[in-house]
């Protein structure tokens, strides 16, 4: 008996584990178009791609020698299953290690002197459940309905009949204790080389004090109708943080949240009277949703009177975008990471090209998302974008932390 399989054999339903499902999207047009041989071969070369440079670059990003599988579990699906209790920011740069590696990489064709990009869905699930797999499949069901490129479930709190319940106790506990927290992500000056703004990320805890990712709860919460509670919680906690310290922060708000006028009512009543304003962005997510562009133009004006700035999220992912800048008063526009990661194409280099000479014309700031290594932030910086924000320039971090580095700084 192998050495691997023994560790299947002995532990397999005694240690916490971490589990990546690899799905290929539309294999089967590839199919259509090149044939199968050429199919085939595409999913050999992604193959060895994860057995080795993937596989190698996890290990460096956890700096140990622990057991990784990989299998190919179905024809254009993979599985790496990681023997070890990762923590949520491990989860998250591993999926960028395994994302990254396999969009930016391209694949040869059978007997055509071509090369073609593939594009993926991943599911992730932790635990030392039987049924951890599963979970990793509904994680990634949820990420292809909602057209998102990654989404973890937390088996604890989604094993079977327990789940819904389990969950909703976390939040109403959450809610009860005052204990969501948000975490900051550096926004990153081009000009000045310095980290001069951050994005306020929601983050909650389970009873034994374990982040979990808004990918596991925020969708719930919305169904639950507790998300606007947690919202709150949110908004205050970053409005005190910007009144003690002084830091220039966004908070995310998408356009059933602008639609709210309690939310918008919390904000105006607590930045009024102080001159905190000036310090605060609202960064407004899924603008592709908006239906009404005067009560949006009527919530921003109402923040722009206290000097609130406005940015909008994911710009570049289809045509009607320019009609969104047009209509909406923004000062900020934030672009899709689709568009950032492959800026090493020529073609994708040109449409962002195009797209920061338009908001120069405008006097719209720029800021480009999921700069994940120096590569990219090179190719930020030779467009002449304003601000990069991703891993390879800050991960998520506690505000003790960002005020702990702030004074190391002075």
């Amino acid at each position: 008996m192998s050495f691997l399989k023994a560790i299947r054999e002995c532990f397999n339903n005694k240690i916490i584990k971490t589990i990546y499902i690899i799905d290929v999207l539309y294999m089967k047009d590839i199919n259509a178009v090149y044939g199968f041989e050429s199919g085939d071969f595409v999913l050999k070369q992604l193959h060895n791609l994860i057995k080795n440079k993937i596989k190698n670059e996890i290990r460096e990003v956890l700096d140990e020698n622990i057991v990784i599988e990989i299998k190919n579990t179905y024809v254009d699906v993979f599985t790496i299953t990681i023997y070890e209790d990762l923590s949520n920011e491990k989860i998250v740069e591993i999926k960028n290690v395994i994302f990254d590696n396999i969009i930016s990489s391209s694949f040869e064709l059978k007997k055509r002197d071509i090369k073609i990009d593939i594009n993926i869905t991943l599911g992730c699930s932790k635990g030392d459940d039987n049924n951890l797999l599963i979970y990793a499949e509904k994680a990634l069901h949820s990420a292809k309905l909602n057209y998102l490129h990654f989404m973890y479930y937390d088996s604890k709190l989604y094993k079977n009949r327990f789940v819904n319940e389990e969950l909703l106790v976390t939040l109403h506990e959450n809610i009860k204790n005052n204990s969501v927290e948000p975490f900051f992500q550096g926004i990153y000056c081009n000009k000045t080389n310095k980290t001069t703004k951050y994005e306020a990320l929601m983050r909650i805890y389970d009873r034994d004090g374990n982040i979990i990712l808004p990918n596991a709860f925020i969708s719930k919460a919305r169904r639950y109708r507790l998300f606007n509670k947690l919202m709150e919680i949110l908004i205050l906690k970053v409005l005190d943080y910007i009144k003690k310290y002084k830091i220039h922060v966004s908070i995310n708000l998408d356009y059933n949240d602008i639609l709210n006028t309690k939310l918008k009512n919390l904000i105006i009543e607590n930045i009024k009277n102080s001159d905190i304003g000036k310090y605060l962005t609202i960064e407004i997510l899924e603008s592709k949703k908006i239906s009404n562009y005067y009560v949006v133009n009527e919530f921003i004006n109402s923040l722009k009177e206290y000097n609130v700035q406005i940015a909008v999220d994911d710009f570049g992912t289809g045509f009607s975008n320019y009609e969104h800048i047009l209509n909406i008063n923004t000062d900020y526009i934030k672009l899709d990471g689709s568009l950032v990661k492959k800026l090493g194409e020529s073609m994708y280099y040109n449409l962002v090209k195009s797209i920061v000479q338009f908001c120069k014309e405008q006097n719209i700031k720029v800021v480009a998302e999921f700069v994940s290594d120096l590569k990219i932030q090179r190719y930020v910086k030779s467009l002449d974008i304003d601000y990069s924000q991703g891993y390879y320039i800050s991960k998520p971090q506690t505000i003790d932390k960002i005020i702990g580095r702030l004074n190391n700084e002075k």
